[in-house]
């Protein structure tokens, strides 16, 4: 398992310079660069000379090879370099966002899988049935709705007409700020797992083992804890793990509907900026968590079903 893990992450390696050189070039076709923040947007023009010195500052005349084969040579050393706005470090700006980013996800993700194993399982149980049919309609409809039509769909809901939850903001100690971005988030992944278990437990199901199990005289209950849970749960995993790290470097739209200070949210002002080193610094802590996400998942497999092994 140890050599899998390794092999695993030595094959990130390349996937991480990919995702560094599509990001730098990205930034850099985009149309202006961090120097657009002297802009004065009533003048609209500025001292030609200060564009240059601060270009000069901060490596943005220099060719497109000639700035990424510099920051990749920080990277090597572990330095994200600064930010060009506020003179910050790149990491200290993302660990600040960090944790509130690890909230969210975290809750969504605890939300989508209770609600989505839950429902799959429930009508998988009753394949055919009118709640089956019910359960189907809802979770395509979970699948299809747009993650911020929701979240202002719940946010009217909520916030404005009922006045239960706040409707945007951050508080360390309340949870009241974590609900809405939390089920919008949860929600929007919640019906691909529930169709995704459905599936699964219907195979499952069909199995010879689980025939063998009830002509021994096994409950219905003893049959679905024991034998159905457990197996209908393998390509459920692998789902929760990609939603899990798609809820933590995907969480932009939910973080800018509800003002949460998190990375996404980050992201969108320092794109909006051109604020290249901090982008860069996002979208690499996004792939970083992404793939180790996707190689505890694979760990997890032997856990779940011991005739896995790795080679």
């Amino acid at each position: 398992m140890a050599r899998f893990a390794l092999r695993r992450l030595l094959a990130a390696v390349p996937v991480l310079l990919g995702v560094t050189f599509i990001t730098f070039v990205l930034m850099w076709i985009i149309p202006g660069d961090a120097t657009q923040s002297f802009m004065d947007p009533k003048i609209g023009t500025i001292d030609p000379e200060v564009l240059r010195a601060a270009r000069k500052v901060w490596g943005l005349d220099a060719p497109f090879l000639v700035q990424y084969g510099k920051y990749l040579g920080n990277l090597l050393r572990g330095d994200l370099g600064y930010s060009y706005l506020t003179n910050e470090r790149v990491w200290d700006a993302i660990a600040q966002r960090l944790p509130a980013t690890g909230r969210l996800a975290l809750a969504a993700m605890v939300i989508s899988t209770a609600l989505g194993v839950s429902a799959g399982v429930f009508t998988a149980l009753r394949r055919g049935s009118l709640v089956d049919a019910a359960g189907m309609i809802v979770t395509l409809a979970g699948v299809s709705v747009p993650t911020f039509w929701l979240g202002l769909l719940l946010m009217w809901w909520l916030a404005v007409r009922w006045a239960i939850l706040p409707a945007t903001g951050y508080g360390r100690g309340e949870l009241s700020y974590l609900v809405l971005p939390a089920v919008t988030v949860g929600l929007s992944y919640a019906g691909a797992i529930a169709r995704l278990a459905r599936s699964a437990t219907l195979d499952v199901i069909g199995a010879d083992y689980v025939r063998t199990a009830r002509a021994k005289g096994a409950g219905r209950r003893t049959v679905v804890a024991r034998h159905v849970l457990p197996n209908a749960m393998i390509p459920v995993l692998t789902l929760i793990g990609i939603n899990l790290g798609g809820m933590l470097s995907g969480s932009v739209i939910a973080e800018t509907v509800f003002s949460w200070p998190g990375i996404g949210s980050l992201l969108v002002d320092a794109i909006q900026a051109r604020n290249l080193l901090l982008v860069q610094g996002c979208v690499l802590v996004f792939a970083v968590i992404f793939i180790a996400v996707n190689v505890l998942v694979d760990l997890l497999y032997g856990l779940l079903d011991p005739r896995i092994r790795y080679a």
